[in-house]
């Protein structure tokens, strides 16, 4: 997936993001950030590198396999595919909604 497939998909997922009044950061391939700011209602996103409550590093491959329904979020991460830094409540409610 493009940096711009993968916004999108996130874009389509942030409605359901909407309760969770936090900040993600996903950080894909070490360097490409998604940044979802659910505090405020729409969720908004950016591609900035901003402070988040939660983020969530994986690489493009991993992030596709699990919106495409290939892997599930628990699987990658006991995998070691997926990592998370801060907040892991935030980021359970995150995985429910990829």
């Amino acid at each position: 997936m493009t940096l711009e497939q993968i916004q999108q998909a996130i874009s389509e997922r942030a409605a359901r993001l909407s309760d969770l009044n936090a900040s993600v950061k996903f950080v894909l391939d070490g360097n490409k950030i998604i940044h979802v700011d659910a505090k405020q209602k729409p969720p908004s996103i950016s591609m900035e590198d901003k402070p988040a409550d939660c983020t969530i590093r994986m690489s493009s491959e991993t992030f596709s396999d699990i919106v495409s329904g290939r892997s599930s979020p628990a699987t990658a991460f006991m995998f070691g595919k997926i990592r998370i830094e801060g907040n892991m409540s935030i980021a359970l409610a995150v995985s429910r909604v990829l």
